[in-house]
């Protein structure tokens, strides 16, 4: 059939015509890529140059505001005399917590020519508070790293604005302390210190209108400026080195492609009509042909290819013809072999009475989550419960009410497992086991007192128990890294040591593995069952 479908009509038109549909699509690409699409580039790329330039503007006007009051202040006979020792009023009047959240400022520290600290005032970053002190020591501890940089730009005669990075980013202004005429001879340095925090930020967004961004990155002096784009969204940063450091400060902006995206989708439009209209074509020519031969026969191959299913079956079954027939007759045998399956599947790997999942598929789950564990480095926990004094039920009131009883367990340790999402197997007679991926031994004690409590409120009576008058658990938890080795088996063993000494303490408790066990092994012999 795959012969005959190569040598038909239908295969030689789609091919033509397929084949003028690649070459008008090549084309169109061909100038998509090296005309239309550099040059939309092109201009995006210069919009979201032209928004940066605009943020990193309003940095450096910032820089310029802040040095501007930096020299209104620097260049005063009142700071000139008070750097001498013959102004003291002049820091009560100047100063204050208000003027230094109304002007932004952070810090503010006058030196003398020499370098050495004259006067600091600041707001402490932690708490808000203004400070005041003539040393950067006790509560203007916090100080000393800027005064180490500021003493070292004095050193070096840098720029007067700068940007620093110690406990935060932020601008500094640098002025040498004159009258107020500006004569001279210097006798000091004043530095203000304005913060690049959120609230600057929030300004600086006002301030543009755009959505700005600000990171401490490495600096990168051969890339300053990065643009990166990634779907509907075009980042611009710009980087600006702090002073003393190997860093910078990134400024940058996130915009929208609407533009771009627009004139794109628009191209791509065009290319989907022509692509339509060439499958239509197609589609018209081939139609009569397709209806009436290999329509029919193509649905009937691929009903019976399991790996190719037809959408077509229902259509299929309907015909009153040989086809029809043979269609119904191969889903009937293939409905059956599909549930045979699947009730073959649950079998192997649920239990028939309590329909828990059982002892292999517990396994399996807990070689995956070892193994899990272990390579993402996650806590994993699992636990061994047992139903107490189960032999004395039976004994008591017959097999049949305790496989009664074990049903209603498993369904009450199976909502709880179902609410906190465990797996809960049965892995014996009445012995059941759970794993618990990424619980904490807290999380798994809390989790095992959740179980004991259900199966308490269950109030199954058990008049022969020495525990209760209703039916109990205990409980042994097992950590993965309290095992010995990182098997499955190991972590296990540390589960059913657990609910041996669960056991022997008398029942209805949660025990939880601890590793002083693992040195000294308690005997099993004779366990209570």
């Amino acid at each position: 059939m795959g012969q005959r479908l190569s040598v038909s009509l239908r295969f030689r038109f789609f091919a033509v015509l397929g084949g003028l549909l690649i070459v008008a699509m090549i084309a169109l690409a061909v100038i998509s890529k090296w005309l239309i699409f550099p040059a939309l580039q092109a201009e995006e790329r210069t919009a979201v140059q032209r928004e940066l330039d605009r943020a990193t503007r309003s940095l450096m006007l910032n820089q310029e505001n802040l040095l501007a009051q930096a020299r209104d202040w620097s260049h005063w006979d009142d700071t000139y005399r008070f750097i001498e020792g013959t102004n003291p009023r002049y820091r009560d009047v100047n100063f204050s917590q208000q003027m230094f959240e109304d002007m932004n400022y952070h810090l503010m520290a006058f030196f003398t020519l020499q370098g050495d600290v004259h006067f600091l005032a600041g707001l402490e970053p932690t708490t808000g508070r203004y400070q005041t002190c003539t040393a950067a020591v006790d509560l203007c501890a916090w100080m000393a790293p800027w005064v180490k940089t500021m003493q070292s730009a004095m050193a070096e005669h840098v720029d007067p604005t700068a940007l620093y990075i110690e406990q935060w980013p932020a601008i500094v202004a640098a002025s040498q302390i004159l009258h107020t005429d500006e004569s001279g001879p210097p006798n000091g340095w004043l530095f203000k210190v304005r913060a690049m925090d959120d609230a600057w930020l929030e300004r600086m967004v006002d301030y543009t209108g755009l959505p700005l961004s600000l990171d401490v990155t490495p600096y990168d002096a051969a890339q300053p400026t990065e643009l990166t784009f990634s779907g509907d969204q075009v980042r611009a940063s710009q980087q600006f080195p702090a002073f003393g450091t190997n860093e910078a400060v990134s400024l940058g902006i996130e915009l929208n492609r609407v533009q771009y995206l627009a004139s794109l989708t628009t191209f791509r439009y065009i290319l989907a009509w022509t692509a339509g209209l060439m499958l239509l074509v197609i589609g018209m020519v081939l139609l009569l042909l397709e209806r009436m031969v290999l329509k029919p026969l193509r649905q009937l191959t691929a009903l019976t290819q399991p790996s190719c299913p037809s959408p077509d079956s229902d259509h299929l079954t309907l015909r009153r013809d040989e086809i029809g027939l043979l269609a119904r007759a191969y889903l009937e045998q293939l409905t059956c072999q599909q549930q045979l399956n699947a009730e073959l599947l649950r079998m192997s790997t649920h239990d028939s009475l309590t329909e828990l999942p059982n002892r292999r598929l517990f396994d399996q789950r807990l070689i995956d989550g070892v193994s899990h564990a272990n390579e993402h480095n996650v806590p994993l926990a699992v636990m061994m419960l047992d139903i107490d004094h189960f032999k004395l039920y039976n004994d008591d009131y017959g097999h049949q009410q305790g496989d009664e009883c074990l049903k209603k367990v498993a369904t009450a340790l199976q909502n709880e497992a179902i609410h906190h999402d465990v797996l809960i197997a049965r892995t014996g007679g009445e012995e059941f086991s759970a794993l618990l991926p990424g619980a904490t031994p807290q999380q798994a004690k809390a989790f095992a007192h959740a179980l004991i409590h259900a199966v308490d409120q269950l109030r199954l009576p058990h008049g022969t128990s020495p525990v209760s008058h209703y039916v109990t658990i205990s409980v042994g938890i097992g950590m993965l890294s309290d095992s010995e080795t990182l098997l499955p088996s190991a972590v296990m063993a540390t589960a059913d040591q657990a609910l041996y000494l669960a056991k022997a303490q008398g029942r209805h408790r949660v025990v939880l593995f601890e590793p002083p066990l693992a040195s000294c092994p308690v005997s099993k012999q004779n366990t209570p069952s």
